[in-house]
């Protein structure tokens, strides 16, 4: 019984089209980029209530998590007809992570004129990953972010 279990699910997978495959493995990695937007979002609001050192490890914590599902989305085996918003999600995203990873440096370094210009820079870089995030999620009926 398990083993013609396994075999229908096996014949299931060989039956999902390319962009279905890409769906199946983009819309949790979206689900993730849209937590750590959210965390973000805190981490910004709650600045004047932390430490340099506090804010230093917390934004370095979060500029790895963005690069982290940047490179597991940038690793997926996209079909052509999504490759344009796979592309402009990654760059946006690349540019969104030394944002923050900017900030955590200013933290450290406990300059915050260097962090006020990072997180300008950042407000920027996040409506461009928003736009490319929801156009990318529009196209595989993943959950849309913030417009």
């Amino acid at each position: 019984m398990l083993a013609l279990l396994a075999l229908a699910l096996a014949l299931a997978a060989c039956g999902e089209s390319e962009t279905d495959k890409f769906v199946d493995d983009y819309t949790p990695l979206n689900d993730r980029l849209l937590k750590i937007g959210a965390e973000l979002g805190d981490a910004l609001e709650a600045v004047e209530s932390q430490s340099d050192a506090a804010l230093e490890k917390r934004f370095s914590a979060l500029a790895k998590q963005l690069e982290d599902v940047n490179g597991e989305i940038s690793a997926l085996d996209t079909p052509a007809d999504l490759q344009d918003e796979a592309k402009g999600l990654n760059t946006a995203l690349d540019a969104a992570t030394g944002d923050v990873e900017d900030i955590a440096k200013a933290a450290g370094a406990k300059d915050a004129e260097d962090a006020a210009a990072a997180t300008l820079q950042l407000s920027s870089n996040a409506q461009k990953v928003n736009s490319a995030q929801n156009k990318l999620a529009r196209a595989t009926g993943a959950e849309v972010g913030q417009r």
